[in-house]
C-alpha cells in the first residue's frame, strides 16, 4: 500500500530548493491536503464529466441534485439504475449522461479498479483514466493531486496556477504547459505542494 504523503518533508525540500516560494510557505504554513477515501473516487471523477464547460456554481447544483437520486457520494449501481430522463432533470445533457453511465459500467466491471490505484504510478492512472470518455487531462490531474495527494503532480492546464507563475516570474505572457514544466522542474518531486502554496496565494489575493 502506498504511504501517506509526507507534506512536511516536502515543505523542507521546497524551503531549500524553491526560495521564491518561501514567502508563501511562511505565510500559509503546513499543507492541509488529505486524500479522499476510496468511496469518493467515483463521484469526484464523475463531477469532472458533469462539470465540463460549466461554471462551478452550476456544477455544484447539478451534483447536489444527482446525490439525491444516486447516493451521497454517488455510486455506480444507483446511477445505472436511473433512467436517462431522471438524470436529465439534474441539468445534464444526453452526451454527458452517456459518458457518466459508461464510466459507471467500467467501474462496476473492474476495468477501472480503484483499489489498484495505490499500487499504480501517476502515469499509469492517467493512461487508464484517459480511456474514459468525458474525462480530460485537467480533471485527471486534479484527481491525482487533490484526491490521491500524489506529491509531484503538475496540472499544466490550470489557469490559476499559470497566472500565479506568470506573476511570480514576472512573465510577459501566461505560461503554457511546456514552459511550466521547465520553470517547475527544480521543485520535483514536490510540485504538488508548490502548486498548493500558489493556490493559497491566489485565493488570498482575491480577498484583498
Amino acid at each position: 500500500m502506498r504511504k501517506t504523503t509526507d507534506w512536511l518533508a516536502g515543505e523542507s525540500f521546497l524551503r531549500e530548493n524553491a526560495k521564491e516560494l518561501l514567502p508563501f510557505i511562511n505565510e500559509y504554513g503546513h499543507c492541509t491536503l488529505e486524500p479522499d477515501g476510496l468511496e469518493r473516487y467515483f463521484e469526484v471523477l464523475l463531477t469532472g464529466i458533469a462539470s465540463q464547460q460549466l461554471p462551478p456554481e452550476s456544477s455544484a447544483k447539478i451534483m447536489e441534485q444527482l446525490r439525491r437520486l444516486a447516493g451521497n457520494p454517488v455510486i455506480p449501481e444507483k446511477l445505472l439504475a436511473l433512467t436517462d430522463e431522471a438524470i436529465a432533470t439534474c441539468g445534464l445533457t444526453a452526451i454527458k449522461i452517456t459518458y457518466m453511465k459508461e464510466f459507471a459500467r467500467l467501474v462496476l466491471d473492474r476495468t477501472i479498479d480503484f483499489t489498484a490505484f495505490a499500487e499504480m504510478t501517476d502515469a499509469q492512472i492517467v493512461k487508464l483514466l484517459k480511456t474514459v470518455r468525458g474525462l480530460g487531462q485537467w480533471t485527471i490531474e486534479m484527481f491525482l493531486l487533490l484526491s490521491l495527494c500524489r506529491p509531484d503532480v503538475l496540472p499544466g492546464d490550470d489557469f490559476l496556477l499559470k497566472k500565479e507563475m506568470q506573476k511570480l516570474y514576472k512573465l510577459k505572457d501566461v505560461p503554457k504547459r511546456g514552459q511550466l514544466n521547465k520553470l517547475m522542474e527544480p521543485w520535483r518531486p514536490w510540485r504538488s505542494l508548490a502548486v498548493w502554496y500558489l493556490w493559497q496565494h491566489s485565493a488570498e489575493s482575491k480577498k484583498k
